[in-house]
């Protein structure tokens, strides 16, 4: 494994499934097995470190199984500024918390990565590449319904011109669609992403 800033050698990607495996359950544990498969697919089609991403990948849910009371606990240990949301709906943080987990325990302070698992469940304005890939791997792993998958990989065209801007804007509209059938409460950080991905897909049609 070539030499990363901020990546411990030991913190290779076998090290880093089994940091992750006894921590959740059979089937969540195969979610992020399929996740960390998809991202290095779509890194290599998009100009994206596959390491880089499958490391993600891997490491995406390490807080998943955190009940959301330990998660709101954890983040005012970590010194994080909450949402009032985030402190109503805990598993909304399990990927900043992770950051902060991964950091403290496996010495992962690669800004990139750490930054790709914090933003995979609403997303953020600006992300990095390796963050939208992080992102549509969660929304693509092959478990999700398939009513969901396919406009996003229609966007995303992972076979021609691949546009991960698109495919983010597919996949937050999609995500807010459900919400709202749902009737669940929307977290305003998802509307801003939304917003300006949509500003940057116009940008370019323009």
């Amino acid at each position: 494994m070539p030499k990363y800033d901020g990546i411990p050698e030991s913190l290779t990607l076998k090290a880093a499934r089994q940091f992750v495996e006894p921590r959740v359950s059979e089937k969540r544990f195969r979610h992020i097995e399929g996740v960390a498969k998809f991202a290095k697919q779509l890194a290599q089609v998009s100009a994206v470190d596959p390491f880089l991403a499958e490391l993600s990948g891997w490491l995406h849910d390490a807080c998943k199984h955190v009940k959301d009371k330990e998660l709101v606990a954890m983040a005012d240990r970590f010194g994080m500024q909450l949402h009032p949301i985030d402190r109503e709906q805990g598993r909304l943080i399990h990927g900043p918390v992770a950051a902060y987990v991964l950091k403290e325990e496996l010495g992962l302070t690669n800004t990139s990565v750490l930054d790709a698992i914090s933003e995979h469940t609403l997303g953020a304005v600006p992300m990095s590449d390796l963050s939208k890939v992080t992102f549509l791997a969660d929304c693509l792993e092959e478990s999700r319904p398939e009513i969901y998958r396919q406009p996003i990989l229609n966007a995303l065209d992972m076979k021609g011109d691949v546009n991960l801007n698109k495919a983010m804007l597919i996949a937050l509209d999609l995500g807010l669609q459900m919400l709202i059938a749902d009737k669940a409460v929307i977290h305003p950080r998802t509307v801003e992403c939304r917003n300006y991905f949509l500003a940057l897909t116009r940008r370019k049609d323009a």
